[in-house]
């Protein structure tokens, strides 16, 4: 069925914003410093930049997605998951506004203690957890939206 790749290009679109953002994330958590290194400011810039990239990368895919990207057509095709994507959509707001706030909280830091090295991993990991949680719902509309399976979906 001709549709069937249309159906799969909004899916794979998805995914790999899905997928890039994940990069970002493990690029990012990878400059927090081991806990005898957390003196040292020198990991500071490195992580403030990757979580501004986040920030930029996930401003742009809620942005597309709000404009009418994937989750849009997924509710053209099946309305009755509007009360979903709008309900996910509404999580955009808080997943960026608690971004913004850890970056101000690096940005902050000049000679950062290992306990607030170590808190700022913490917050950083509790924003990818519900990130990620965001992205399942999406998963989970686009599966239904669209009929397809996405099991198979690895972000590695």
């Amino acid at each position: 069925m001709g549709s069937d790749c249309g159906e799969r290009a909004y899916v794979d679109h998805l995914l790999a914003e899905h997928r890039r953002l994940d990069q970002l994330i493990r690029c990012t958590l990878a400059t927090l410093p081991a806990w005898e290194d957390a003196e040292s400011s020198a990991w500071l810039p490195a992580m403030t930049a990757g979580l501004r990239a986040i920030h930029d990368e996930l401003t742009h895919h809620f942005r597309e997605e709000e404009a009418g990207g994937c989750l849009e057509e997924a509710v053209a095709r099946h309305p009755a998951l509007s009360s979903e994507v709008a309900d996910t959509q509404a999580e955009h707001a808080s997943l960026l506004d608690d971004l913004e706030a850890l970056i101000r909280q690096a940005e902050r830091f000049t000679r950062p203690t290992p306990h607030a090295a170590h808190a700022l991993g913490q917050e950083l990991r509790a924003i990818v957890q519900a990130l990620h949680q965001h992205e399942a719902r999406e998963n989970q509309v686009m599966q239904r939206g669209f009929s397809l399976s996405l099991e198979n979906d690895d972000r590695t």
